[in-house]
């Protein structure tokens, strides 16, 4: 009996030890005493207007690739869209609106995290991480992909800026509302 209840104990110590502290390995080995909050995500809306002044509708718009100051940020699709519940008019193999549509994209940094298995790859890792400090920045919007009713994908190059400022202590910033023409 007295070896059961040690069997027990030590699988209870066992268990306990291995609980997760929520931590990925860089959090872990990481020690800092800033209480600084780093940038991390863009948030804009783009809408996409057509050459008859109306408004391109699809679900999504697809692989928006994003510069920060000529670097790489990232390449995201935007929320869905239920374009059911929207007032549009079919002209061939695409949807338009006479109302803006608008799309939202939230633009994380795109890092490619390795395995850490060796300080270098961490050393790696952070090295790829553009900090962005308080100061003022330009958002790049280099090209963009929407998918029209026949599974055809279509890419536009806008190749538009749009600046932002970033404040102290900000995770996130909003950054204002994009008019994308294409013809």
């Amino acid at each position: 009996m007295k070896k059961l209840i040690y069997l027990l104990m030590i699988g209870l110590l066992t268990a306990s030890c291995e609980k997760d502290d929520g931590l990925s390995p860089p959090q872990r080995n990481v020690i800092s005493d800033e209480e600084k909050i780093p940038f991390e995500e863009l948030l804009l809306l783009i809408n996409i207007k057509t050459s008859d002044s109306t408004w391109l509708v699809v679900s999504s718009v697809d692989s928006v690739k994003i510069f920060i100051n000529e670097h790489y940020w990232t390449k995201t699709n935007s929320q869905p869209i239920d374009t059911s519940k929207v007032a549009k008019t079919n002209i061939g193999n695409t949807s338009v609106a006479s109302s803006k549509l608008n799309y939202l994209i939230i633009a994380d940094q795109d890092i490619e995290e390795p395995d850490y298995n060796t300080a270098g790859e961490f050393a790696q890792y952070l090295n790829a991480a553009y900090e962005l400090p308080p100061g003022e920045y330009a958002c790049f919007i280099e090209s963009l992909q929407v998918t029209l009713h026949d599974n055809t994908a279509h890419k536009y190059y806008p190749m538009q800026y749009s600046t932002f400022r970033i404040e102290q202590n900000l995770k996130s910033i909003f950054l204002g509302e994009i008019e994308i023409a294409i013809y």
